[in-house]
């Protein structure tokens, strides 16, 4: 029973992620799409100096952990709900979460030179 009630708590904690990650996301989602519009087409003013924020490292930083947190806690939640044996599960969240690791170490090596 123990498993169970901690599962739940996992899932629950997961679809928060998900939704506290969403706003963020799509917000910068947003900005960086205006600014790389703007950036290729100089008569749309929506956004001041376009190339200093779609060049911003913090913006491009917080989007990639963002984007990881929004991943890990979507690979949670659909993996419980689209796998009932508790193997499966485990196997292909365990990959999955691996994968969108490796993604994130991957990009913050790009990032920051390492």
């Amino acid at each position: 029973m123990k498993v169970i009630v901690k599962r739940a708590t996992l899932v629950k904690l997961s679809l928060l992620i998900v939704e506290f990650t969403s706003l963020p996301l799509m917000v910068l989602a947003s900005i960086y799409l205006f600014s790389g519009y703007q950036m290729l087409n100089p008569e749309v003013k929506v956004i001041p100096e376009p190339r200093r924020i779609h060049m911003d490292r913090f913006l491009r930083i917080l989007a990639i952990f963002l984007m990881y947190l929004h991943a890990l806690g979507g690979i949670i939640i659909v993996a419980e709900r689209r796998f009932r044996r508790e193997a499966k599960r485990k196997m292909i969240e365990a990959a999955l979460i691996m994968a969108i690791t490796m993604l994130l170490i991957a990009f913050l090596i790009i990032e920051l030179g390492v």
